[in-house]
């Protein structure tokens, strides 16, 4: 199936709009869009133009298009999952050359998928316990250096580590990096003081389990402007799925992915379970919890993100459970949720001027709603339409994508190498 692109002026019609920059609150609003860009709010009244498509929405809650704010979107088959699921964007955590082309395909409407931002490679120290590491081993400065061209070679945005580099040449990269324009962000450090590491700029945490241990230190990344992306779904495969016998099986989603995917996610499964189980790694979750709930009450910057397609979380589709996980475990509202999947990635990406919000001026990627995800945020699973730019796709459509997606063979799927 091919992308159906939108043609002129199109009238999205008797819906309520999410605009995310009116606070919690439901507009009774006509959204006009056009040549990929949102044009005019108007209320009912307004003179509908004779050359307009209008698509009727009535019932409906029309929102901006989700950005999953922690990815590694390596597998082409991940890219009609994430539209299927209202994902329009992606923060991609490891990028190599593969992905700089995968984006700029993308942008160019030769490939289908989400909008990719991406860090580069991943930086890191010597870490025995990584199997088949595919980071880059910072031994030098002339490793730092080499680093940071190629992340800047491919226009990646941001300087992603690892937390095991030795203090001096940790400091080193990143005070290079934020020269370089390219703000630091990751799995913060094992060795290197944590007021040492927000001093020298580091711009985000991923991972709840990457939160320092002490609570002064938590309370001063966040007062000191430090994003964080929690990533909870992937956080708690370590409970669920070693612990408490979760089965893949019973993932929603699941059984869309193609059978190969299925199958290398229940061996890799296997050997993490036995691994953590061996090693008697069972750490308190709660604790770790409990982290991020202290960065929350000192700061609104938290990004959504879900680390897929880690095993046992599906592309695009753990978004909704990540949004259900910021309100049950962290005690987000709703409202701060959604924004941690729309504005607030806009915001840390820089991007607030496109994406984000329902503004005129700004792209017109939206998602189409058959419930109020104010009401019950889960509702980002009943999408009825899905818009990206000129693009637009029905559930029909989208169903369709997905179905194709999980008949691939490992021999049809792409994967981008991982290495420089």
């Amino acid at each position: 199936m091919e992308n159906t692109r939108i043609k002129g002026l199109t009238i999205l019609k008797n819906g309520q709009l999410l605009t995310m920059n009116d606070g919690s609150v439901l507009k009774d609003a006509d959204l006009w869009i056009e040549n990929g860009k949102i044009v005019k709010i108007s209320d009912r009244k307004e003179t509908i133009p004779e050359n307009a498509d209008v698509i009727d929405v009535s019932g409906c809650v029309v929102m901006p298009g989700m950005i999953d704010s922690h990815v590694h979107y390596d597998e082409s088959y991940m890219g009609d999952f994430f539209l299927a699921s209202g994902v329009t964007s992606v923060r991609n955590m490891q990028g190599f050359a593969g992905h700089a082309k995968w984006r700029d395909e993308i942008l160019a409407g030769t490939r289908r998928g989400p909008y990719i931002y991406s860090s580069g490679p991943i930086a890191d120290g010597e870490d025995p316990t990584i199997p088949d590491n595919t980071n880059i081993i910072i031994r030098s400065k002339a490793d730092a250096e080499n680093i940071i061209a190629y992340t800047k070679k491919y226009g990646f945005l941001w300087l992603k580590t690892y937390p095991s580099m030795e203090p001096e040449l940790y400091k080193y990269l990143l005070r290079r990096a934020v020269e370089e324009g390219l703000p630091p962000c990751g799995h913060m450090s094992k060795i290197l003081d944590y007021k040492s590491l927000i001093d020298a700029g580091y711009s985000c945490c991923e991972h709840t389990s990457s939160l320092p241990r002490e609570k002064e230190d938590i309370v001063y990344a966040a007062q000191h402007g430090m994003w964080f992306c929690p990533t909870h779904v992937v956080c708690k495969t370590l409970p669920d799925y070693v612990w408490n016998g979760k089965q893949l099986t019973e993932v929603e989603h699941f059984e869309d992915l193609p059978e190969c995917i299925r199958k290398r996610w229940e061996e890799e499964n296997e050997i993490t379970c036995e691994n953590y189980r061996k090693l008697g790694i069972k750490p308190d979750f709660q604790t770790i919890i409990d982290r991020g709930r202290t960065f929350l009450e000192y700061s609104d910057r938290v990004m959504a993100g879900t680390d897929c397609p880690y095993a046992g979380v599906v592309p695009g589709f753990a978004m909704a459970d990540e949004l259900e996980s910021l309100g049950d475990a962290y005690g987000m509202t709703r409202y701060a949720a959604l924004a941690a999947a729309t504005s607030r990635p806009a915001e840390y990406i820089g991007i607030s001027d496109q994406k984000g919000k329902l503004l005129p001026g700004l792209d017109s990627d939206l998602i189409v709603l058959e419930e109020n995800p104010l009401e019950a945020v889960g509702a980002v699973r009943k999408i009825r339409m899905v818009f990206q730019g000129e693009n637009v796709w029905d559930k029909e459509v989208l169903d369709g994508f997905l179905k194709a997606a999980g008949r691939l063979t490992q021999e049809e799927i792409e994967f981008i190498p991982l290495k420089i």
